[in-house]
C-alpha cells in the first residue's frame, strides 16, 4: 500500500512539474517573447518585394532623348525552406543550373530578405513557362525591371557610359543607401558621376503569401520614386557629324566646346563601344574580350589620354616669347635648320624670313626654336597652364587624365637650354588630352578659361529645376598679345600659304593651328586646334588622330566638316 501511495505522488509530482514546465514554455513564447514571434509570424505570412526605380532619362541640349528605359522581365528566388526543391525545376526552364544558383544564394547571404536575381531580361516564352508552373516553384518571383535603352547605339558611348551590377564591396556601401541588391549602377561617363541623380528612390509591394510562399494576394505598395531627368550640352546632330565626320577605324578623340561657357557641344573618342550591350550582367567570355582588347575601347580618350601636342602648342610659345619682350628682328630667316650648341633642330620645309604671324600661319620650326633660345623653362610653364595645361579641367566625367607640363625642377640636373627648345613646338615631354587643349584654344579666342562639363539642366521628379553656373576666369595674358597670336592662327588657316585650309568654312572665318606630334611608337599623332568665328567665338575645338600622320592633312578635314555643320545649323535656325 504505502508502494502504491508512493508511485501516485511520482506520478502526480511529474504530471504537475510537465504541467508547470510547459505552463513556462507558453508564458515564454507568447509573453516574453510574443512580439519576436509575433514578427516571425508575420513574416513568414507577408512577402517584401522590392521595386527598382525608373533611373532618369538623359537627353541631348534640345530635348533628343539619348538614354531612356524599357521594361524588362526578371525571373528571382526569395531565400526559403522550399528552394531546393525548386531549384531543378528553375533551372530546367532558364537554363541556369542549380548550382549557379545557389552560388548567387550564398554570396547573398548578407543580405537574405532581398530576391537573388537568376535571369534578367527574359524572352516572353521562358517568361510565360515559369507564369504557367507558378505553382510549382514557391519562392520564385518575376518582377518588371527597367533596363537602359540607347536609342541612338554607341553614339557618344563615352560621354553617356554604361550601368551594370556593383560588386559585393560596393554594394555594402550602396546598401546604406537603400540600394536594392543586384541594382543596376553607373559604371561609366554620366550614368556613374551623376549616379545619385539618376538613380530614385526604389519601393516595395506587400504580398500576403501560403504555408509553401505562394502569393495569395497583394497587401499594399510603396511606389517607387524615378531618377531625375538629365539635359547635356550635347548637341545630337553635332554629335552624329562629328563621329560620322572621324569614320570608322580611326583612334582619337574630338571634342567641341562652347568657349564663352564651357558647355561641351560634342565629344567622340575612337575606338567605341555598345552601352546597350555592356548595361546588364556580362558573361565571362564577353568581358575577356574587352578586356583584352588591346584597342582599349572603354577608354575615353578625349578625357582619359594624353599625347603630346606638337606644334598646336606653338601658339604658347609665341604667347610667352611676345610677353617676355623677345623681338622677332632678330631672328635669321628659316633656311629648314638651326644649329643649337653641337646639334641640330630641323625644321619641315624652308620659310625664309617670317614675323609671329607668319611663323604661327606657316608653322615654322625654326622660329619657335630662336623663340625658345632666349626663353625661361619655368615661365613658360607658368603660362601654359593659365592657359589649363597640365592640370585637370574639371569636366564632369570620371577619370580625368592631368597631362604634364615639365618645369626646370621636373628636370633636376638634366636640364639644358636645349630641351626648351623641342618644349616650344610642342615635343619632348609634354603631355596634354584633347580636353585640355580645347579648352586651352578657347582661352586664346576670348581671353577667358572655362570649366568644361557635359550637364546641362536637372529636371527633378517633383517639378524643381536648376541649371549649372559657368565657371570662368580671366586668362593673365596682355590683350593685345593674343590679338596677335589670333592673326597668326587666322593667317593658318584663311592664307594662302596656311597649313590648315582644310578646316575652311564658306563665309565663316575660322583660326586654327595644325600640328604633327611625334610618336615614338609609330606613325606621327594628327593634331588640330581651331575657334570660331574670329571675330565672335562661340565654339572652340581640338581633334587628335593617332599614327595618321600629318595634322593638316587629318585632322583639320574633320574640324572642317564639324564646323560646317556647326554653322549650318545656326543659320538654319538651330537651338543652341
Amino acid at each position: 500500500m504505502p508502494e502504491d501511495r508512493i508511485r501516485r505522488k511520482v506520478l502526480v509530482g511529474g504530471m504537475l512539474g510537465a504541467f508547470v514546465l510547459l505552463w513556462l514554455r507558453t508564458f515564454s513564447l507568447q509573453i516574453v517573447h510574443g512580439d519576436y514571434y509575433r514578427r516571425l509570424s508575420e513574416e513568414n505570412r507577408v512577402r517584401v518585394e522590392p521595386i527598382e526605380a525608373l533611373r532618369g532619362p538623359i537627353l541631348d541640349r534640345n530635348g533628343d532623348v539619348l538614354v531612356e528605359n524599357r521594361p524588362s522581365y526578371t525571373v528571382a528566388v526569395l531565400p526559403s525552406p522550399w528552394l531546393d526543391s525548386t531549384l531543378a525545376l528553375l533551372s530546367e526552364l532558364t537554363g541556369i543550373s542549380a548550382e549557379e544558383i545557389k552560388r548567387r544564394a550564398s554570396a547573398q547571404r548578407r543580405w537574405p530578405r532581398q530576391p537573388v536575381k537568376v535571369k534578367r531580361d527574359l524572352p516572353f516564352p521562358m517568361l510565360a513557362s515559369i507564369e504557367e508552373r507558378r505553382y510549382e516553384l514557391p519562392g520564385v518571383i518575376y518582377q518588371i525591371e527597367p533596363r537602359r535603352s540607347y536609342p541612338f547605339g554607341d553614339l557618344a558611348a563615352h560621354v553617356l557610359g554604361y550601368v551594370g551590377e556593383p560588386t559585393r564591396r560596393e554594394f555594402a556601401r550602396l546598401a546604406r543607401e537603400g540600394y536594392l541588391y543586384g541594382e543596376l549602377v553607373g559604371r561609366s561617363g554620366v550614368e556613374l558621376y551623376y549616379e545619385r541623380l539618376l538613380h530614385g528612390r526604389p519601393g516595395a509591394r506587400y504580398v500576403e503569401v501560403d504555408a509553401f510562399g505562394r502569393e495569395v494576394r497583394e497587401l499594399s505598395r510603396r511606389d517607387p520614386a524615378p531618377g531625375a531627368k538629365l539635359y547635356l550640352t550635347l548637341d545630337l546632330r553635332l554629335q552624329e557629324v562629328a563621329e560620322e565626320a572621324f569614320g570608322d577605324g580611326r583612334t582619337g578623340a574630338l571634342v567641341a566646346l562652347d568657349p564663352r561657357n564651357g558647355e561641351i557641344l560634342a565629344m567622340v573618342s575612337r575606338p567605341s563601344f555598345s552601352p546597350e550591350l555592356l548595361s546588364g550582367v556580362l558573361s565571362e567570355d564577353l568581358w575577356e574580350r574587352i578586356r583584352s582588347d588591346t584597342t582599349y575601347p572603354l577608354l575615353n580618350r578625349a578625357v582619359q589620354s594624353s599625347y603630346p601636342p606638337g606644334s598646336s602648342l606653338k601658339p604658347l610659345t609665341a604667347i610667352v616669347g611676345l610677353v617676355s619682350g623677345i623681338d622677332d628682328e632678330d631672328f635669321v630667316p628659316c633656311c629648314g635648320s638651326l644649329r643649337f650648341g653641337d646639334r641640330v633642330f630641323r625644321c619641315w620645309g624652308k620659310h625664309g624670313r617670317l614675323d609671329v604671324i607668319g611663323a604661327i600661319a606657316q608653322s615654322c620650326d625654326v622660329y619657335f626654336y630662336q623663340m625658345a633660345e632666349h626663353m625661361d623653362v619655368d615661365i613658360w610653364a607658368e603660362y601654359a597652364e593659365a592657359l589649363g595645361l597640365g592640370r585637370p579641367t574639371g569636366v564632369d566625367l570620371p577619370g580625368e587624365e592631368e597631362g604634364l607640363i615639365p618645369s626646370r625642377e621636373y628636370y633636376g640636373k638634366e636640364w639644358a637650354q636645349g630641351i626648351m627648345l623641342n618644349l616650344a613646338i610642342g615635343q619632348g615631354e609634354i603631355l596634354v588630352t584633347p580636353i585640355q587643349m580645347a579648352r586651352y584654344v578657347g582661352a586664346i579666342a576670348t581671353g577667358r578659361l572655362v570649366r568644361p562639363h557635359v550637364l546641362l539642366r536637372v529636371e527633378e521628379p517633383d517639378g524643381r529645376s536648376f541649371s549649372v553656373e559657368p565657371e570662368v576666369e580671366e586668362v593673365p595674358i596682355p590683350p593685345d598679345v593674343l590679338s596677335v597670336v589670333r592673326k597668326g592662327m587666322l593667317e593658318a588657316v584663311e592664307g594662302e600659304e596656311g597649313t590648315a585650309r582644310a578646316a575652311r568654312v564658306p563665309g565663316v572665318k575660322v583660326a586654327g593651328k595644325t600640328g604633327t606630334a611625334q610618336n615614338p611608337h609609330g606613325e606621327h599623332h594628327a593634331w588640330f586646334v581651331a575657334f570660331a568665328p574670329y571675330e565672335d567665338p562661340t565654339i572652340a575645338l581640338a581633334v587628335v588622330v593617332e599614327r595618321a600622320g600629318c595634322g593638316g592633312a587629318v585632322a583639320a578635314p574633320i574640324a572642317g566638316k564639324v564646323l560646317s555643320a556647326y554653322f549650318s545649323e545656326m543659320m538654319a535656325g538651330g537651338a543652341r
